[in-house]
C-alpha cells in the first residue's frame, strides 16, 4: 500500500492533532500566565471601580491577546481609538433611528450585510464582522432601554469596558511582553536545527508544520520589532532576507530527506550556525550544502533576497470583490440568520438569549465546514466553562471575601481556558468559549450588580441562546447556497499545482506553494464537520490527490533543467483535470524521478493511488 493510499480521513486522524494541540510548547505557559494575570487584574479593577459588564472586559483579553509585545501594544492602542470612534458613531446613529423602529431595523440590516461582505471581500477579515456586531448590538439596545439618557450613559460605560483591559494589556507588554525580535531569532534557530536533523536523514513529515506556516508570522514579528525600535530598518531587511533563505534551506533539506539523499557532513555546520553568529562554511557539494552556503551568505552580508511575489496586492478589497457572488451570498446568509434570531428573542421578550444573535456573527466563516467546526467548539467550550463556573459558584464563591480571592478565582479559570486558547485553530475557539462561560457564571451579568454572582440562570440562558444560534446558522448555511470545504480543498490543491509549475520554471513561489498546501490541509480538517457529510468516495479521492501534491512538492527543490521543464508542462494540464501525453521526468532509473512519475500519474488520473 502506498503512502498516498494510507493517508485517509479517520476518527484517529481527527483526535490525534487535537490532543497534540493541548501539549506544551515553548512559550505556551508564558502566554497563558499573561492571559491569567490580565484577566485577574481586569476583574479586580472592574469590581473596585464598580464598572458594569466586567465579564466582557475579561473576555476582550482572550480575543485581543497575541504572541508578541509589539502586536499587543498596537492592538491595545488601536482598539481604544476604534472604540471611541465606534461609540461616537453609535450615538450619531441612535440620534437618527432611535424613535423609528423600521429605520433602525433597516440600519441593522445594512450594517450586518456590509460588515459581513467586508469580512469576506476585504483584507479586514473577521474584525469587520466584530465591528458590525458591535454596531448592531448597540442599535438593538433601544428595544430594552427606551430612555435615551440611559443608553448614552451605557455607551460611556462600554468605552470603559474596552479601555481598562486594553490599558492593562499595553502596560503588561511594555514591561514583560514577549520580544518579537526574540521570536524571529527563535524561528531561525528552529529552522536550522530542523535542517540539521533532515541532513542526517531524519523523518521529513514533521517539517511540514514549519513549511506550511510560511514566513508570514515571522515577517510580522520583524515589523513589530521595528515598531518597538528593537531593530533598525536595515536590520529588519536583513532578518527578512534570512527568513527567506532559511525557508529555502529547510525545503531543500526536506526534499533531500524525502529522496533519501542525506548529507550528514553538513549537520554540524547547521547546528553551529543555529547556536552562534560566527561565519561558517558548509562542506560538500550537495543541495543542502549549497542552500546552507546561500543562507550563510545572506546572514553574513545582510543582502536582501528577492521578495516573493505578493498574491494579495496592495488593494484593500480582494481582486474579485465585485465579481465573486460567494461574498454577497455569504453576507445575505448571515443577515437572514441574524434577523431570525433577533426576531425570536424580541418576539418572546427574552433578551437573556441574545447570545443567539451573537453566535451568528462569531461563527460565520467561509465554508459550512468551517462554520460547523467553530460551532462545535463553541458548544463544547461553553459546556466546559459552565461546569467550571458552576463548581466555582457552589464550592469556591462562599469562601471569597476580598479582591485577592477574586483575583485567584478569575486567574485560575483563565489559566485553564488560556491554555486551550493558545492552541491552533483546531481548539483555540473552545478556549475562548470556556473563558466566556466561566466569566458569565462567576462575574455579575447585570450592569447594576458588582458583587459575587450566585445566579446560574444567566449562564443557562446564554448556553441556550448559543444552541439556538448554532441551530439556525446550521440550517441556513446547509440549505441556502452551501459552500463546501471540499470545494476549497480542490481550489487550494489546484493553486498549489499552479505554484509548483511556477517554481519549476524558476519563479520564487516556494513559500506560496506550501501556504496553499497548508490551506488545503485546513479545508480537509474542517470538511469532517460538514452536514450533510460529503460522499466518502469523493472525499477520499480528493484527499489522496492532495497527498500526492504534498509529496511531489517535497521533491520539488531537487528538480532542475530539462526534467523540471517537462514536469512543469505535465502539471499544468492537471489543473484542468485533463490527461496529457508522456509526462514527468525522463526515465533515469533513480528513485526520486520514479516517485515523481508515480505522483504525476495520480494527478493526471492515469493511475490510482492504490496501484502504486
Amino acid at each position: 500500500m502506498s503512502s498516498v493510499d494510507r493517508i485517509a480521513p479517520s476518527a484517529n486522524g481527527v483526535l490525534r492533532p487535537i490532543l497534540a494541540d493541548l501539549r506544551p510548547y515553548d512559550g505556551r505557559l508564558e502566554m497563558t500566565l499573561h492571559i491569567a494575570l490580565l484577566c485577574g487584574l481586569t476583574a479586580v479593577v472592574a469590581m473596585t471601580l464598580q464598572m458594569p459588564l466586567a465579564l466582557l472586559s475579561c473576555y476582550l483579553i482572550f480575543l485581543m491577546y497575541r504572541d508578541n509585545a509589539g502586536e499587543n501594544i498596537l492592538i491595545g492602542v488601536g482598539l481604544i481609538l476604534a472604540s471611541t470612534i465606534l461609540i461616537a458613531l453609535s450615538i450619531l446613529l441612535m440620534m437618527f433611528v432611535a424613535d423609528e423602529p423600521a429605520l433602525r431595523l433597516a440600519m441593522m440590516g445594512a450594517v450586518t450585510f456590509g460588515s459581513m461582505w467586508l469580512a469576506r471581500a476585504s483584507k479586514l477579515g473577521e474584525p469587520a464582522g466584530l465591528i458590525g456586531f458591535i454596531l448592531v448590538f448597540v442599535l438593538s439596545f433601544y428595544d430594552y432601554v427606551a430612555m435615551p439618557e440611559l443608553v448614552l450613559r451605557g455607551l460611556g460605560w462600554v468605552w470603559m469596558v474596552v479601555f481598562v483591559p486594553m490599558l492593562l494589556l499595553i502596560a503588561l507588554n511594555a514591561l514583560v511582553g514577549r520580544s518579537p525580535l526574540r521570536l524571529v531569532r527563535k524561528r531561525l534557530r528552529e529552522r536550522l536545527f530542523e535542517a540539521a536533523r533532515l541532513a542526517e536523514g531524519g523523518n521529513p513529515d514533521p517539517t511540514d508544520r514549519l513549511l506550511h506556516e510560511g514566513n508570514g508570522p515571522a515577517e510580522k514579528h520583524t515589523r513589530m520589532a521595528l515598531l518597538l525600535a528593537q531593530v533598525s530598518r536595515k536590520e529588519q531587511e536583513r532578518l527578512m532576507a534570512q527568513l527567506a533563505a532559511s525557508f529555502s534551506l529547510l525545503a531543500t533539506a526536506q526534499a533531500a530527506a524525502s529522496a533519501d539523499r542525506p548529507e550528514p557532513e553538513v549537520a554540524p555546520t547547521l547546528r553551529r550556525m543555529a547556536e552562534s553568529t560566527e561565519p561558517c562554511t558548509a562542506p560538500g557539494g550537495g543541495p543542502i550544502a549549497e542552500a546552507t552556503r546561500a543562507f550563510a551568505a545572506v546572514r553574513d552580508s545582510g543582502k536582501p533576497a528577492a521578495p516573493a511575489p505578493s498574491e494579495a496586492g496592495g488593494s484593500f478589497l480582494k481582486p474579485d470583490a465585485f465579481k465573486n457572488p460567494a461574498y454577497t451570498r455569504f453576507a445575505l446568509k448571515v443577515l437572514l440568520a441574524v434577523f431570525l434570531t433577533y426576531a425570536l428573542y424580541t418576539s418572546i421578550g427574552l433578551f437573556e438569549i441574545h447570545t443567539a444573535m451573537v453566535t451568528c456573527f462569531v461563527v460565520a466563516l467561509g465554508t459550512s465546514g468551517e462554520t460547523f467546526h467553530k460551532s462545535t467548539l463553541r458548544i463544547i467550550g461553553c459546556l466546559i466553562g459552565a461546569v467550571m463556573g458552576a463548581f466555582a459558584v457552589y464550592f469556591a464563591m462562599p469562601y471569597l471575601w476580598d479582591p485577592g480571592h477574586l483575583f485567584l478565582l478569575i486567574a485560575t479559570g483563565s489559566l485553564v481556558a488560556g491554555w486551550v486558547a493558545t492552541g491552533s485553530y483546531r481548539v483555540q475557539y473552545a478556549g475562548f468559549q470556556i473563558a466566556l462561560a466561566f466569566f458569565i457564571c462567576v462575574l455579575p451579568g447585570s450592569p447594576l450588580d458588582f458583587g459575587p454572582n450566585y445566579d446560574l440562570s444567566d449562564a443557562a440562558y446564554r448556553v441556550l441562546g448559543i444552541i439556538i444560534g448554532i441551530s439556525i446558522m446550521g440550517l441556513v448555511f446547509s440549505s441556502i447556497w452551501p459552500e463546501r470545504a471540499s470545494d476549497t480543498l480542490d481550489q487550494e490543491t489546484d493553486a498549489a499545482i499552479e505554484a509548483m509549475v511556477e517554481v519549476l520554471r524558476g519563479e520564487n513561489r516556494l513559500e506560496s506553494l506550501h501556504r496553499h498546501i497548508g490551506a488545503a490541509r485546513h479545508a480537509e480538517d474542517v470538511m469532517r464537520f460538514e452536514w450533510p457529510a460529503p460522499a466518502a468516495d469523493g472525499q477520499t479521492e480528493t484527499v489522496r490527490r492532495l497527498v500526492a501534491v504534498e509529496q511531489l512538492a517535497r521533491l520539488l527543490p531537487l528538480f532542475s533543467g530539462a526534467n523540471a521543464m517537462r514536469l512543469a508542462a505535465t502539471l499544468e494540464a492537471t489543473v484542468d483535470h485533463v490527461r496529457s501525453g508522456p509526462h514527468g521526468t525522463s526515465d533515469t532509473g533513480e528513485a526520486m524521478e520514479d516517485r515523481a512519475r508515480e505522483l504525476v500519474a495520480i494527478l493526471t488520473g492515469e493511475r490510482k493511488a492504490n496501484e502504486i
